[in-house]
């Protein structure tokens, strides 16, 4: 029995170290690192990545910039505006460079010409009235040419100013006619009543064997109803 009490109490001395050191123990020791979840991976021969196609446009037939012809072109854009373009082609820039110089077409100016007109338009009648000049963007095709002049008859030339201050046409328009900026003055025009027109061709009585004999029937009966002083020209036919 006196050998028992030394044994027990080792023992109880060594649960009261334990005790202390175990707490110690845990916090000092390093935790593993925890493994990211696995994912699954797939080869792109098995399952390939999808590439999205965009639809083909049909962007038409080809356009060309030139034709290869002499053109000077001019419209009436407003009753204060014209609009001009032109093509110039080698052949009748080789004219002029055997003219007056290769060197000249490059030092030379492109102008255009405005002519105000009277008389009937594309005939030998015609009268200047007065022009101007603009110079031009030497690589440019087109123009818009502010004139200020509605009702007015109006042509283009097209040329190069050389430096001696010769003026050379190489093109010339057609002649167009600006429109009016006001009301027409016509005021005597009398138009067909179409409220007759519509009573008339309720009367008419269907079922006829020939069409034509009906829509001969109709314009009669139009043509007796309409005033005799009507001036449209779809019924003088």
């Amino acid at each position: 029995m006196d050998n028992l009490w030394p044994w027990l109490i080792g023992v109880a001395v060594a649960a009261v170290i334990a005790a202390l050191i175990l707490p110690i123990i845990r916090r000092t020791t390093p935790k593993k690192p925890e493994l990211p979840e696995a994912e699954e991976e797939y080869a792109e021969e098995i399952f390939p990545v999808a590439v999205q196609l965009k639809p083909k446009v049909d962007d038409g037939p080809h356009i060309p910039h030139d034709y290869g012809i002499d053109r000077l072109v001019l419209t009436a854009k407003d009753p204060n505006w014209l609009h001009a373009y032109w093509e110039i082609s080698t052949t009748r820039q080789n004219e002029f460079t055997n003219l007056y110089g290769a060197e000249f077409w490059h030092s030379s100016k492109p102008i255009i010409r405005v002519y105000e007109v009277v008389g009937m338009p594309d005939s030998l009648e015609q009268t200047v009235q007065s022009f101007r000049e603009l110079f031009l963007n030497p690589w440019a095709d087109n123009w818009f040419i502010e004139v200020g002049k509605p009702d007015r008859k109006f042509y283009v030339e097209y040329g190069r100013l050389l430096p001696s201050g010769k003026y050379v046409p190489i093109l010339r328009s057609n002649t167009v006619t600006t429109p009016r900026a006001t009301i027409s003055d016509r005021i005597d025009e009398e138009w067909m009543w179409i409220e007759g027109i519509y009573q008339y061709i309720g009367q008419v009585k269907y079922g006829m064997s020939s069409p034509v004999l009906t829509e001969r029937q109709i314009i009669a009966g139009i043509e007796s109803i309409v005033p005799s002083g009507i001036s449209s020209p779809g019924l003088e036919k």
